[in-house]
């Protein structure tokens, strides 16, 4: 808990009529005596709470502040007399506004301006957190689902699919997730999960790990898969019926007419044909089998939680576009008090965004038009099984 100082080095005046408190606007104007010597530059840090003191008593209880930055002032630059009615400049941060006076040449701060503003070391820290999250998440994590959806009906990949799958998802972006979570983490400090960023950002981590847990689970403890008998295993599909055929019955053999018949083609008589009977066959050209027949055993044979495994990974990326986007808008701005459009590291990752939220649900959704092809493929891998006794 701060306590009050009795003898200060220094003590700050407030100039009142140069002051703004209002519902919308807040701008504080002070006095703030010059060292004495020859110092050339004066750092002054900032902060703001959005809850009040519990009193106006000099000795009253104040909260820990919802957000800080630092300035520095270069003495050796000319000052001018600027009035915060005509130079100020107001950025809006969250739901509150800040009014900032416009500083002399040569100081350093964060607050707004039309140029990009140098990253200070704790802005460099999250850069290099916002960096790893969006490479982890929105790069290295859909280039994995990519990988599955797409090389599991090619034939000379299907059998390595899930080594590439499984190795870009668990090698490549394990450790880039779990690095720039921590490096999120320990420059909070103690005040964790205060805001829905830093809320989404856990749910991300800890979805990550059940994720991977349950491709874990799928892959090493699969249902053993049950052989389809064939479609007809005497008489093919026939698409049309353009001709009849008359069969050659055998008479020397007359209780196995019907199954001898059925096992030759029209156009083959069977043997010891002594007489024409007047059955009829269709046409010779096999016809095309149902969707019932090639895609709904594989669809009713995956188990649940493999749609789970799908379901789950489509989430963790809708989270993370939705996390990515409060992290370089309102999650920054509330942190350092700069726009994104004035920092270029912000504006690359804001373009990155837009392209990937484009471009990864295209791609996506392209890929599921392999599905039917690999339904196809694994309900006949079941129907090539031996039989079960």
């Amino acid at each position: 808990m701060p306590t009050v100082i009795a003898n200060p080095n220094s003590i700050i005046n407030l100039v009142a009529e140069n002051t703004i408190l209002s519902s919308n606007s807040t701008a504080i104007a002070f006095n703030y005596p010059l060292p004495s010597g020859t110092q050339s530059a004066v750092p002054m840090i900032w902060a703001y709470s959005t809850k009040k003191p519990s009193s106006s008593a000099v000795d009253a209880t104040i909260e820990q502040h919802d957000k800080m930055g630092s300035v520095i002032i270069d003495l050796t630059q000319p000052v001018n007399d600027l009035s915060v009615s005509t130079d100020a400049t107001t950025t809006v941060i969250g739901t509150s506004t800040q009014t900032i006076v416009p500083l002399p040449t040569g100081v350093s701060s964060n607050a707004t301006s039309s140029d990009d503003t140098p990253l200070t070391d704790s802005e460099k820290t999250i850069r290099t957190h916002g960096i790893l999250m969006t490479v982890g998440f929105l790069l290295c994590l859909p280039l994995g689902i990519f990988i599955a959806r797409f090389s599991r009906t090619v034939s000379f990949l299907k059998d390595k699919w899930f080594t590439a799958h499984w190795f870009v998802q668990f090698i490549v972006s394990g450790p880039i997730i779990i690095a720039g979570w921590f490096i999120g983490y320990n420059y909070v400090g103690d005040d964790h999960f205060q805001d829905s960023h830093t809320r989404a950002g856990l749910l991300l981590l800890l979805l990550y790990i059940a994720q991977m847990i349950l491709g874990t689970i799928i892959h090493f403890f699969k249902p053993k898969r049950k052989p389809l008998p064939p479609l007809h295993p005497l008489q093919p599909y026939y698409a049309s019926e353009p001709e009849s055929s008359t069969r050659l019955q055998t008479m020397s053999e007359p209780d196995q007419s019907a199954s001898v018949l059925q096992s030759y083609p029209p156009t083959l008589a069977a043997p010891s044909t002594t007489a024409l009977v007047g059955a009829t066959r269709t046409s010779k050209y096999p016809g095309k089998p149902s969707a019932k027949d090639t895609m709904v055993p594989a669809i009713k044979a995956r188990p649940i939680q493999n749609y789970a495994h799908a379901l789950l990974g489509l989430f963790i990326i809708l989270l993370s576009f939705y996390n990515v986007h409060e992290g370089y808008g309102d999650e920054w701005l509330g942190e350092f008090g700069t726009d994104v459009n004035q920092v270029s590291f912000l504006r690359h990752l804001k373009a990155w965004w837009i392209v990937a939220i484009i471009v990864i649900p295209l791609v996506y959704i392209a890929g599921l038009s392999l599905l039917p092809r690999q339904w196809k493929q694994e309900t006949n891998a079941r129907r090539a099984l031996p039989p079960t006794a």
